[in-house]
């Protein structure tokens, strides 16, 4: 399970990280690169159901992440709360049908035929890059990490972004502490991000697919 608030950063100051959050303590922080290969059907069908498949080359980790994530609900603290499962693998898929192959071999691959109704044919359909700096908060046994994301898009302009994310219940009750003093600390610099950032790529690479029906 993961629980996240994504916002968007439009100051020109530096990122602050703070020693304090919410009465949690900063306890270590990283920086590394990441990058992320999408895939889904040709018609973006995983995408337009809310959710994603992605595989993750991350400079600080020996081995790639494969990442599934299930549509998401918005809970009353406006955090977002899905399914998320991880499974180290290999390599980064050279096309759809090695995908598939590597969602088969690590138990992923009834999921995503269950959104799909049917067995997955995949393509990848966009990669993102992004310098990230991850900064752990904890308070006894709890723990949300909080991130600062240089993102840089295919197409369009690069995007800064804040998220909070744990993958716990118990901790998640105190997201809401954490939003409002983040809001406070950077004095109006942060907006809720519209989309997720796996949204964002695909409403920047295929605009069509998320154009509102015609009435």
């Amino acid at each position: 399970m993961e629980i996240e608030l994504q916002y968007l950063y439009t100051g020109d100051g530096p990122l602050i990280v703070p020693v304090e959050l919410a009465n949690f303590t900063l306890a270590t922080s990283q920086i590394f690169d990441i990058r992320d290969s999408f895939f889904d059907t040709n018609n973006l069908d995983l995408r337009r159901a809310g959710c994603s498949l992605r595989v993750r080359r991350q400079s600080n980790l020996p081995k790639p992440i494969l990442t599934w994530k299930g549509p998401s609900t918005r809970r009353p603290d406006r955090a977002r709360e899905r399914e998320e499962i991880e499974a180290p693998v290999d390599h980064i898929p050279s096309d759809g049908d090695e995908m598939v192959e590597m969602i088969a071999a690590t138990g992923l691959l009834e999921k995503v035929a269950g959104v799909l109704d049917t067995t997955p044919q995949l393509e990848l359909i966009g990669e993102l890059e992004n310098r990230r700096s991850t900064h752990d908060y904890i308070q006894g046994l709890h723990r949300v990490e909080m991130c600062w994301d240089r993102l840089r898009f295919p197409l369009g302009p690069t995007q800064i972004r804040l998220e909070l994310e744990t993958q716990s219940d118990a901790a998640g009750r105190f997201i809401s502490a954490f939003d409002e003093e983040l809001r406070t600390l950077l004095n109006g610099d942060l907006s809720d991000a519209e989309y997720g950032k796996a949204k964002e790529l695909c409403v920047r690479l295929y605009p069509e697919l998320f154009a509102p029906k015609a009435a």
